[in-house]
């Protein structure tokens, strides 16, 4: 092989290897494996330590892990940081910076330190009693080490599952969209056909279409979680009716296929919803659990005069 074929496959497989998504649920369980064996060599260092070296460790890691969340709705903070660091670092060095300043990286970083904060939060809390102010504020924090952890199996499941399904609209008002057209089809689909076709579609499929969510959350969910097609299996019985249409038979399988759609996006719906409503949780119990974390700072502070 040329020195030139060579170098091309390398760039190749450099270029494969960067486009591999990480694998953060497995990253994360590693992350704990690696809290786990340093606490069991650490116990008397993180007392020895005392609790104010190891609460302010755990303090820098909360405050570069809520910086995360700023990074991803802003970048003026970037923007003048790399500013201010070109003026001193050589080129490739700044290159390296802007390149490492991603939401990729940060995420990497936000999932690797809220696992790892752990170890100098273990070594703080086994520094003494805890008053209850305190063990809020721990209850608070196991919480919401939880909720992400949560976040992140359900962000590395979630994608390649959704593009499984038969229907996977990526935006909500695509889905609902997409649920208003097929009920607009199906009641002009229905139009001239015999009398007893339009009241079947009348009894069993249009109620499908026009009730707002036609199976529980729970259904979805486990569909979700198996690999399922709930609006087939919802509609399997309806198909069977179709039989005495006759010539129009056809014109039923299509109507019942839309009910069966209707089901397939409101799972899509379930599934978008379900994708991003944790993070909402996640995060109104971070801005307490930090109200809590700079009350527990001042209370420090105020009594003991540090």
């Amino acid at each position: 092989m040329s020195r030139a074929a060579a170098r091309r496959t390398t760039i190749g497989v450099t270029r494969r290897a960067r486009a591999l998504p990480l694998n953060a649920t497995l990253w994360s369980l590693l992350c704990g494996i690696v809290v786990l064996v340093a606490h069991a060599f650490t116990v008397q260092y993180g007392r020895q330590m005392g609790a104010y070296w190891s609460g302010t460790i755990a303090l820098i890691f909360f405050v570069v892990i809520g910086w995360y969340s700023v990074r991803k709705r802003t970048l003026w903070f970037s923007v003048r940081m790399l500013r201010t660091t070109a003026r001193f670092l050589p080129a490739g060095l700044q290159r390296q910076l802007v390149m490492s300043d991603r939401l990729e990286t940060w995420r990497a970083l936000h999932i690797t330190l809220g696992m790892l904060t752990i170890l100098p939060l273990w070594w703080h809390m086994s520094t003494g009693l805890m008053s209850p102010v305190e063990a809020v504020l721990a209850i608070a924090v196991a919480v919401l080490l939880l909720s992400g952890f949560f976040g992140v199996v359900v962000q590395d499941f979630l994608p390649p599952a959704i593009q499984t399904t038969p229907e996977h609209e990526v935006r909500l008002q695509d889905v609902d969209s997409r649920i208003e057209s097929v009920y607009v089809e199906a009641e002009e689909k229905v139009l001239g056909h015999q009398e007893a076709l339009v009241q079947a579609y009348l009894k069993n499929v249009r109620p499908i279409l026009e009730t707002e969510r036609s199976a529980s959350r729970m259904r979805f969910f486990w569909a979700t979680l198996r690999g399922r097609n709930p609006g087939a299996e919802t509609c399997a019985g309806l198909y069977e009716a179709g039989k005495p249409f006759g010539d129009e038979a056809s014109a039923w399988k299509e109507l019942v296929d839309l009910a069966a759609r209707k089901i397939n996006l409101e799972h899509n719906a379930f599934n978008l919803h379900f994708s991003t409503d944790w993070l909402s949780f996640h995060i109104v119990l971070a801005a307490i659990t930090f109200g809590l974390l700079i009350f527990h700072v001042l209370s420090v502070l105020y009594f003991y005069g540090i």
